[in-house]
Order: structure tokens, then sequence, then C-alpha cells
């Protein structure tokens, strides 16, 4: 079957429902960062690498400033996939609806990943690297690790792509390839936030997962009845 008209269907009351909470959520990762404190040198001299699993402490040797540079700019250029859309004749012509989708999307992913960073404050691999410069380490960012959020936004953002165009186009021959595209990315993405440092296996792999499911749930319940 294919679509001849918009798949999705925005109410207010189920936009409210979507962005309320996220938007709240967002306020609130937003207020405990600004309370959360970075590390001092006493409690960076106090961490003990036995309290990191042993499957993840090979993240702890990792710390490369090209791998980061790579995953940033990843992160950066999916941002344009959202745009790719719009070369599609009937998703241009239902550009607002895409939009919507969009930021709901970004907005619920933000505010999971964000909430989950400031509540759980997990030091980062590079925390535990002796070869890591002291100064990085009590950075505020060096109590993000879990969960990535440079995969969970990519995959967000992939993922949310797919779907859409997926959605509009059932039946084409091109959708393994899509899918294909979108899970690839955010995992390139993953591996080099590991190879930099900055994450451990389970950090992105979890990013990956919530990013994922960001992007496909958003799009999936504002589907029409068939």
């Amino acid at each position: 079957m294919v679509f001849a008209q918009n798949p999705y269907k925005l109410t207010w009351k189920r936009e409210a429902a979507w962005l309320l909470p996220s938007g709240i959520g967002s306020g609130v990762s937003l207020l405990l960062y600004q309370k959360n404190q970075p590390f001092t040198m006493e409690q960076v001299e106090r961490l003990d690498i036995n309290s990191v699993p042993k499957f993840e402490r090979f993240a702890t040797r990792q710390y490369s400033q090209k791998a980061r540079k790579a995953s940033d700019i990843i992160l950066y250029s999916t941002i344009s996939t959202r745009a790719l859309l719009l070369s599609d004749k009937e998703i241009r012509r239902n550009a607002p609806t895409t939009i919507v989708l969009a930021a709901e999307t970004i907005v619920l992913n933000f505010a999971l990943t964000n909430l989950a960073k400031e509540i759980i404050r997990r030091p980062r691999p590079y925390a535990y690297n002796p070869d890591v410069p002291m100064s990085e380490k009590l950075k505020r960012d060096a109590r993000q690790s879990f969960f990535s959020g440079h995969t969970s936004f990519t995959a967000a953002g992939t993922f949310s792509t797919a779907k859409i165009w997926s959605d509009y186009n059932p039946d084409s021959r091109w959708k393994p390839v899509v899918w294909a595209t979108a899970v690839a990315i955010p995992a390139t993405v993953g591996y080099l936030r590991i190879k930099s440092g900055k994450h451990y296996l389970t950090d992105v792999v979890t990013g990956f997962i919530i990013g994922g499911a960001c992007g496909i749930l958003v799009p999936h319940f504002h589907k029409r009845k068939k």
C-alpha cells in the first residue's frame, strides 16, 4: 500500500502530551547541570579503576582528540539528514508535519539523555587515564559519561529520517539501504566516542537504543489509522 496522503496526523492534545513532559525534563536537566559541580583534584585522585566493570576497562586506556573531532563532525552533519527528506515530493508537501515530528524527537531525546547524565554523573573513562591532563578531568564534562549524547542524538536523527521516509515509501526497494545507513552512522559515532576516551561500551549502546527508540516511536505514534 502506498499512501496517497500524509501518513501522520497531528492534534493539539497529542503534541502537548509529547512536548510538555519533554520540555519539563529538558528544563530540569539544565537546572541540574547548573547545580552539579565538577570533580575536585582530590576526587580525581581517589577514583578507583576497580569500580569500572572489567569488560569496560579497556575504554579507560583510550584517548584520541582526532576521534573526538570526527564524532563531532558526524553528529553535526546528521542534522542535515532531515533536510534530505524534503527531496521527496510528498514529504515536502507535508513539511510542517515533518518539522513537528523532528522537533518532538529532538526534545524528547534531549530530555532523556541529559537527565540521565545529570542524575547518574558517571565519570568518563579518561578520568581514570593517567596520560590525560588533569585540566581535562577537572571540567564539568568529565562527570557526564552515561549515556552517550553524541550516539543518542545521531541515532535519533538517522532513525527518525529512515522511519519517516519509509512510512512515505513503504514499498521502496531502497528501504534496506536507508535503514542500514541509519544504523551504521550512529554505530560509527559510538565507536569514535569510545576511541576518544569519552564513553564506555554501555554508554554508547544505551545511547544507540534510546536515540533509535525516540527516532522510531515519535513518528510511529503519530501514524494515521489505516
